[in-house]
């Protein structure tokens, strides 16, 4: 009897193997991420004020061909949320102070601004790895302590290699907070869509879109205010004596 070498064994156990990763992706795209990018989070009223001043810039910039008087432009939002009705504010005021005629009533020319919040139901993985804070301090004082028993008494005096690697791995990790957007609060599930429409009768003239994240405690900033009841009919009987 011939005995084939062992490893004549392990080609059926490959062949399998193989079929098995070959059957086990899904006839569907993958799921990938966007590259990497910032976005700001509204959290006072002076951030709808940078805002603010940044589309009255870039309307005065649109406008700039126009004669000065000639076409009022009428601001106004689509509803009465409180970030809208401050906002507003805000415009007028950052608009004329670019010198744009601004028009109490309806004109030709409208500018609107309209507010849609966004908020994602669905939950964040919770396989994500959860990074560990002060990672980068141990990292910064375990270098510098092992350069100081190595090194230190060749340059620095006793204690300030430690106090450097302090130094470092603060600045380290603060840097990493800034990068992460943990110092800002780190990004939520709720947002709000910001667009502006320069128009006039039946056409687009100009228009800007920007988006933010705000806390979800803040959304109802950005919701229509509820419509306050009528008072109630107060009914009065007159009183006739015999």
């Amino acid at each position: 009897m011939v005995r084939m070498p062992s490893s004549f064994s392990l080609v059926p156990a490959l062949l399998v193997a193989v079929l098995l990763v070959g059957c086990s992706n899904l006839d569907v795209p993958r799921a990938d991420n966007y590259p990497a990018t910032g976005q700001k989070k509204a959290r006072a009223v002076h951030h709808w004020d940078v805002l603010a001043d940044d589309v009255a810039a870039r309307v005065a910039e649109k406008i700039v061909a126009w004669p000065a008087g000639e076409y009022p432009i009428h601001v106004k939002v689509a509803d009465n949320s409180s970030f809208n009705q401050g906002f507003l504010s805000l415009l007028r005021v950052r608009l004329l102070d670019r010198g744009v005629v601004l028009s109490v009533v309806p004109t030709d020319v409208e500018l609107e601004v309209q507010t849609q919040l966004v908020q994602h139901e669905a939950t964040v993985p919770s396989n994500l790895p959860i990074p560990l804070p002060w990672t980068m301090l141990a990292t910064g004082v375990g270098v510098w302590r092992d350069w100081e028993v190595h090194y230190s008494d060749r340059t620095l005096l006793p204690g300030v290699a430690t106090a450097i690697g302090v130094g470092v791995g603060l600045a380290m990790d603060l840097a990493q907070r800034h990068t992460q957007g943990d110092a800002a609060g780190g990004p939520t599930r709720t947002e709000v869509l910001i667009t502006t429409t320069l128009k006039s009768h039946d056409r687009y003239l100009a228009g800007s879109a920007d988006m933010y994240y705000i806390e979800r405690a803040d959304a109802a900033l950005y919701q229509p205010a509820a419509p306050v009841a009528p008072p109630s009919p107060v009914k009065t009987w007159k009183v006739v004596t015999p």
